[in-house]
């Protein structure tokens, strides 16, 4: 908890701003307590704080990402935001970093490309990869 505020604090203060002019944090969402304890630490007004924890849990690696992208679906992000994406991981690991978005908040564009249908499960594959490496997996 105190890694994620400190490294978020001294992001912005690296990036020449001040706490005040960060518009939204996307933390890694680990879990509610310790979102708010690194708001807290940031000063920060929830309203400020992007939080999708209760509709996916810890998705790990995936949460920043996730959350940016829902961020940018419900208008959170305006063009010229500064952004605060900040995280920790096992062991001693954390990090964060500042972001100033530009112009663009709507996706380029979509696709109307289809994956081809697959033979196997990926639950399978894997099966067959462990088979293949001599471990057993039920």
């Amino acid at each position: 908890v105190v890694a994620m505020g400190d490294a978020s604090v001294r992001v912005v203060e690296k990036a020449g701003l001040d706490l005040a002019d960060i518009s939204l944090l996307i933390p890694h969402q680990a879990n509610l307590r310790i979102i708010a304890a690194t708001a807290r630490r940031l000063k920060l007004d929830p309203a400020h704080v992007f939080v999708n924890i209760a509709s996916y849990g810890n998705t790990s690696a995936a949460t920043i990402p996730i959350a940016l992208t829902e961020a940018l679906e419900e208008g959170r992000v305006a063009p010229g935001d500064n952004l605060v994406f900040a995280a920790f991981g096992g062991g001693l690991t954390w990090a964060a970093a500042v972001v100033r978005w530009g112009s663009r908040v709507e996706p380029k564009g979509t696709t109307d490309i289809e994956l081809p249908p697959a033979e196997m499960s990926g639950l399978e594959i894997l099966k067959d990869h462990h088979r293949y490496r001599g471990q057993h997996v039920e």
